[in-house]
């Protein structure tokens, strides 16, 4: 279990989300308007809960939506984005030759790509959920147990592998990995302690990688 606290949280809503569209963690995928009113929201949240210019560490998924993402949140706390700790570790699953796709297209050709407990289902040459927790574990054992606060910056789907793992839920069934409840886009939960609550946002948003 670690020490600290853990704000956990998804990027805002990107031109690809919008329009349906299947994220890869390589191209820039812009954040939309209501994804920059998200991530405001996120980091005045943030700052009621924290403080101005609070004593955290920032964790950011290496990808475009989440740097931009971040970088609202750090204006809004008054932290330094510079500073933030960029890996790829913290990308969202990898859905391969499905990415750049429209959800219609690639479920016209397979069938469903949102599946149940509105998950996605795992592209061929893709990354399936024991891949994630792998990338996920790699992450813990690097950061070690500093303790302190945490902002962690990253993806609908590989957050909530995250939040399965220090949150304490049990492996899914299926997907052979503990997978936290969906949040929309905009919210942060708060692991401490190995549990986790939400602060911010609501549960039951539809994932789109």
């Amino acid at each position: 279990m670690k020490q600290g606290r853990f704000y956990i949280m998804r990027h805002g809503e990107t031109v690809y989300n919008a329009t349906r569209r299947i994220q890869a963690n390589n191209i820039h995928t812009p954040l939309t308007r209501q994804g920059f009113e998200q991530a405001v929201a996120m980091g005045c949240a943030l700052r009621a809960e924290l403080g101005e210019s609070p004593q955290v560490t920032l964790h950011i998924s290496d990808t475009g939506r989440a740097l931009q993402t971040a970088a609202l949140i750090a204006e809004e706390l008054g932290i330094d984005w510079f500073a933030g700790r960029r890996t790829m570790d913290l990308k969202e699953i990898d859905m391969g030759s499905w990415y750049g796709r429209s959800y219609r297209e690639v479920e016209s050709e397979v069938g469903p790509v949102l599946i149940e407990d509105h998950l996605l289902r795992p592209a061929p040459d893709g990354e399936d959920y024991p891949m994630i927790v792998a990338r996920l574990n790699r992450w813990l054992d690097e950061l070690g147990d500093p303790g302190g606060d945490h902002i962690v910056v990253m993806h609908g789907i590989s957050s909530r592998v995250l939040r399965g793992m220090m949150g304490g839920y049990p492996v899914h069934p299926v997907h052979r990995a503990p997978i936290a409840p969906s949040l929309v886009q905009g919210s942060i939960t708060l692991v401490e302690h190995g549990a986790e609550r939400t602060i911010f946002g609501s549960e039951h948003g539809i994932e789109h990688a």
